[in-house]
């Protein structure tokens, strides 16, 4: 029986520890070329995009699939049984919050601050992440919309969430970590903001034409974090611009997975910029949903549907 998890029950189930340990397994296993993370294909007409992506861990296969924002994704079985059809927005941000807070985790070690720049959904995530992952951490915020500002500070009041509201530059200058995590066409984040030994997790741009970072962000960057060594190269704004203009040193270019493992270390002792660029990929996507369905399977309150994919002749 396939197994339907809708987004209450997505949001019930799953939690930033969980999928936080998933994606750590799951890059463990890329490292060891045991896992599989495929390219998105993205497919539009009268202006509106398809996005697919899939990736393959452990026993199970999947893929997620978006369009103005409406998330679904398919787990298989890795014999072709079709496991879960799940709605994946809450997912998705508890995906790329949880991945924020693991490439801070191997990229910086200990820290005890972070800095939020973007209030929207996934920015929300992000906060909620840092707070149930490393309690006790300092968050600073900012947003350039007072009412986003308002709407968000109620969310984290409603869930005893302790948030610090300042701008950009005080965010920057006080902020051990800093993300972000915009919609921004155009950069915003200069190098100047910053202190020496910061660590930027840009995780706002997955798309060519959008970057959060100015190149100079970039070429001062001690080591440059990436999912994936292609995709970053063709869909990251931040980098695309910076390669440009000619401030994309390619060798900085560090793989997760390896950060990981232990195979490639950040030293961080000569206090440059270190940063992590992410533009989300469906391997991360498939360990979160296979520990999702592991988790819901066990608890057996999920709608349970029969499809096969399969035509019997009768």
């Amino acid at each position: 029986m396939t197994l339907l998890i809708r987004e209450a029950e997505v949001n019930s189930i799953l939690t930033f520890s969980m999928a936080y340990s998933s994606m750590r397994e799951a890059f463990e296993l890329l490292d060891k070329k045991i896992a599989v993370n495929s390219k998105r294909i993205r497919t539009s007409v009268s202006g509106s995009t398809l996005t697919y992506q899939s990736g393959g861990f452990k026993d199970f296969l999947g893929y997620k699939t978006f369009v103005n924002g409406s998330f679904m994704s398919v787990l298989f079985s890795k014999g072709g049984d079709i496991l879960s059809i799940i709605e994946s927005d809450r997912l998705t941000q508890i995906r790329t919050g949880s991945l924020s807070v693991l490439a801070s985790d191997y990229a910086m070690g200990s820290y005890g601050t972070v800095g939020i720049i973007g209030l929207g959904k996934q920015g929300l995530a992000q906060v909620e992440a840092f707070h149930e992952l490393r309690p006790g951490i300092t968050i600073n915020v900012f947003t350039r919309s007072q009412d986003r500002l308002n709407s968000a500070m109620n969310f984290f009041q409603r869930r005893g969430i302790k948030v610090r509201p300042v701008d950009m530059k005080t965010l920057c200058k006080e902020s051990e970590t800093i993300v972000t995590i915009t919609r921004a066409k155009d950069p915003f984040l200069k190098l100047d903001y910053l202190n020496k030994g910061s660590h930027v997790n840009a995780m706002g741009s997955n798309i060519p034409e959008k970057s959060e970072l100015y190149p100079e962000v970039v070429k001062n960057s001690a080591a440059i974090v990436v999912e994936d060594f292609e995709m970053a190269l063709e869909e990251a704004g931040d980098l695309v611009l910076a390669k440009k203009m000619g401030m994309l040193d390619e060798s900085k270019l560090m793989a997760l997975s390896s950060l990981i493992t232990g195979k490639i270390r950040i030293r961080r002792e000569e206090g440059n910029v270190t940063l992590f660029k992410s533009v989300g990929i469906g391997l991360e996507d498939v360990a979160v949903m296979s520990a999702l369905y592991e988790e819901a399977k066990r608890r057996g309150n999920c709608l349970e549907l029969e499809v096969t994919g399969k035509w019997h002749r009768e």
